[in-house]
């Protein structure tokens, strides 16, 4: 999760930076002390959360709430103020925050919030990842992936679809639709939150779903309202991933449409066995028949 501190205080900002430091999946990827640079560094940084004090030079941090948004940045905004008033948390509101909190009383609150936003590890997360390191991707050019994304969403109805696959903090669209996109933070990604729930996953409507109605990818570019995703999970259990279809509009799946994409994700699944490197002492033994 990449996070942008802003605050007019450098005390405040390197007492945040420490405390971030700490937790696990969170990056500091830049910080700002005044609406100028805030502005700047948000819109360059497009960062999955921006921690802020509405204290800013040279007038107030809710310019820069209101001028982000009109970027279409679609970061999560949590409020630290000491300006802790019901009119003040109204006026913010309207620039779509997450939340808002007393500077001196509620950090551990905060805290709370930034950490309940982080992907999910499972518990076998090292032999996932270390299927996902088994696989020969590098090599391979993704159009056998982009043309299942194009099916998904010719099946779907969807404006957009992906394959992907969580590597560390990282998810990789190896296939994509109507995205441009092929890389973003681990957090970022819908699917990191519901790949681990072993069936197909739809949101008919992300707004009125209290996981993802404030999400950078709902609230900013490509505003996705409609989500479904199907695990990708390969022979020996480990999933790797998921195939997902998306729209600006929401909707709901029919049956047949549900099947069908089940049998897409079998298909990635297929592609991605097929990149499987030969474990170690299957390669010395084939090298070693040779040799006879």
């Amino acid at each position: 999760m990449n996070i942008v501190i802003v605050d007019g205080s450098i005390t405040a900002r390197a007492q945040w930076q420490a405390l971030l430091a700490r937790e696990r999946q969170i990056h500091v990827v830049g910080e700002a002390g005044c609406e100028r640079s805030a502005i700047e560094v948000i819109a360059r940084a497009q960062p999955d959360v921006v921690l802020m004090d509405l204290a800013l030079q040279p007038g107030s941090g809710l310019r820069v709430l209101r001028a982000i948004r009109q970027l279409g940045v679609g970061a999560r905004v949590i409020v630290m103020t000491h300006s802790y008033y019901e009119e003040m948390r109204r006026a913010c509101a309207e620039h779509g925050i997450s939340g808002f909190f007393d500077k001196g009383r509620q950090t551990d609150e905060a805290l709370a919030m930034l950490r309940g936003w982080r992907a999910p590890l499972p518990v076998d997360e090292d032999e996932r990842q270390a299927a996902v390191d088994g696989l020969d991707l590098q090599s391979r050019v993704h159009v056998a992936f982009d043309e299942l994304a194009d099916l998904a969403c010719d099946i779907s109805g969807g404006a957009m679809a992906a394959v992907g696959l969580v590597d560390g903090d990282q998810l990789r669209l190896i296939g994509t639709s109507g995205l441009h996109l092929r890389l973003m933070p681990r957090a970022r990604g819908l699917c990191t939150h519901v790949m681990h729930h072993g069936s197909l996953q739809e949101v008919p409507d992300t707004w009125h779903d209290q996981r993802f109605l404030d999400h950078p990818l709902v609230q900013g570019a490509p505003y996705v309202r409609f989500y479904a995703s199907v695990p990708l999970s390969l022979s020996t259990g480990e999933v790797v991933g998921s195939l997902c279809v998306m729209d600006r509009l929401p909707r709901r799946l029919r049956d047949r449409q549900r099947e069908s994409l089940t049998t897409l994700a079998r298909c990635a699944v297929n592609e991605l066995e097929a990149c499987r490197r030969e474990p170690r002492h299957s390669q010395q033994a084939i090298s070693a028949a040779m040799t006879l």
